[in-house]
């Protein structure tokens, strides 16, 4: 029979938006709906353990209301057992009372793993052994794998798992080495069945679908910045009992961001930009767009009803147009301009430099108001 995995982790539960005033509200309850979706699918998939590889949590303070709501999130999933490990932003210290707290409120099913410790599901109906490398703090130069490596004797189950969170080297960004860095050559000379990391908010492996890999990554079930592309996710994994490994990742967010760049020269450009967006799951999209170029007069002036289609029709769009200017030649110049005139010679003298000559025409325009 095979043992049948959701590995998520990184939902920064209690995460602030504040460069998002608008949207902060939705962004925040987006990541407890990530949870949500996280778990229907692993209903639907009759999922055995949930396992959760750090940073449930944004802090190590959070208000109990928010646990008890986490809680009630999870005591939805209709498998065997949940497994939370502690991160680096949730990390387990002995001093904050997140953890304690958390275990005042659950029953049964969810196991904290906040020990360096093997901990055994035998009574949860699942024949393994899990290895957890919880954090003990915000930032360590050291991993957490130590007291595995220094293990002499295992238990004698069908999977040995190992639970960790840190930075996987050659993937996870951790130039000053503070993220408790590990290497795939560590990991897999513990000899686990498989590892469940946390920490990055990619994905790793970057395949959709793949078979007999054994290291993953969560990556965030909810993204969370313009820098986190993918649409959030988690992975669906079965170990069956050849301990042969199937995986899958599942998409489960509810927004996503784009950072975009565009250069203009027509209003037809700026149209078919829009279209491409409107058409690419704008309703869920958080946009941040710079236009570039140059527009000739007539188009510039319309440019605003495009950009007002696409606000209507994104969930939140941000603008940024500095770079984009009237086209400004000898044509309008003279039609705008007596010839001769202080304005006229402004500008002719200015044609090499365009962002100066836009400036000076938008200022002169204002003047002639």
């Amino acid at each position: 029979m095979s043992l049948k995995i959701m590995h998520t982790g990184d939902l920064h539960l209690g995460m602030k938006f504040n460069q998002y005033p608008n949207i902060s509200t939705e962004l925040e309850n987006a990541r407890y709906q990530a949870l949500e979706n996280i778990i229907r699918e692993a209903n639907r998939r009759n999922t055995d353990l949930l396992a959760i590889a750090g940073d449930l949590f944004d802090r190590a303070s959070i208000k109990n209301v928010k646990i008890k709501e986490t809680i009630s999130i999870l005591n939805g999933f209709a498998g065997d057992a949940i497994l939370i490990l502690p991160g680096n932003h949730d990390y387990s210290d002995g001093v904050s009372n997140l953890w304690s707290q958390f275990k005042t409120e659950i029953k049964g099913r969810m196991l904290i793993l906040d020990q360096e410790k093997i901990y055994l599901l035998n009574d949860f109906g699942i024949n393994a052994a899990v290895y957890p490398a919880p954090c003990d703090r915000k930032l360590s130069a050291e991993n957490r794998l130590g007291w595995i490596k220094n293990l002499t004797e295992r238990p004698q189950t069908n999977y040995h798992l190992l639970l960790a969170h840190g930075a996987l080297a050659g993937f996870s960004p951790d130039l000053n080495d503070d993220y408790f860095k590990m290497t795939e050559k560590e990991l897999l000379n513990l000899e686990m069945d498989l590892y469940l990391l946390g920490h990055s908010h990619l994905p790793y492996p970057k395949k959709e679908k793949l078979s007999g890999y054994k290291i993953f990554n969560n990556g965030t079930p909810e993204p969370d910045g313009m820098d986190c592309s993918h649409p959030g996710s988690a992975w669906y994994i079965e170990l069956n009992k050849k301990k042969e490994v199937e995986a899958s990742r599942i998409k489960t967010g509810n927004y996503h961001f784009s950072d975009q760049e565009a250069e203009l020269n027509s209003l037809n450009d700026l149209k078919n930009l829009i279209d491409k967006i409107i058409d690419s799951e704008a309703k869920t999209k958080i946009l941040r767009l710079r236009l570039k170029g140059e527009l000739p007069r007539d188009d510039f002036a319309e440019k605003d009803k495009q950009l007002a289609r696409l606000r209507e029709n994104c969930f939140y769009v941000k603008i940024d147009q500095n770079d984009l200017t009237i086209k400004i030649n000898q044509e309008l110049i003279t039609e705008e301009f007596a010839e001769n005139s202080f304005p006229f010679q402004l500008l002719k003298e200015l044609e090499d430099n365009h962002q100066a000559q836009y400036l000076a025409y938008k200022m002169l325009k204002e003047v002639q108001q």
